[in-house]
C-alpha cells in the first residue's frame, strides 16, 4: 500500500520538516526485477543499499505501518520499476 504526501516545513534549527501523508491509499504492482534502494532501518546503513524486491516485501510484512518514505518511478506498464527509500533521521 502506498500513500502520497509531501515534505512539511521544519523549524530553522531542525533537520527539516516532517513528511506529511496526504491523499488516499493506493495499491500498485511492483516489477519483480525492480531496482530497490533501502537504508536504515531496512538495512544497517544510513546510505542507500540495493536490496531485492522479496527482501523488501519480507521486511514490510514483518514491520507493517512503519511509515517509511520512498520515491518511486513507474514504467510504461504502470508497475513500480524503481523504489528509493528516503533516509529520515
Amino acid at each position: 500500500m502506498l500513500r502520497n504526501g509531501a515534505w512539511g516545513c521544519g523549524a530553522a534549527d531542525s533537520d527539516g520538516g516532517p513528511f506529511v501523508v496526504s491523499g488516499e491509499e493506493s495499491r500498485w504492482a511492483m516489477d519483480q526485477a525492480a531496482y530497490v534502494l533501502a537504508t536504515d532501518p531496512i538495512v544497517a546503513s544510513t546510505e542507500n543499499q540495493r536490496i531485492g524486491v522479496q527482501e523488501l516485501i519480507d521486511w514490510v510484512k514483518a514491520h507493517p505501518d512503519s511509515g517509511l518514505v520512498f520515491r518511486y518511478e513507474r514504467g510504461d506498464d504502470g508497475a513500480i520499476h524503481r523504489l528509493d527509500q528516503v533516509f529520515v533521521p
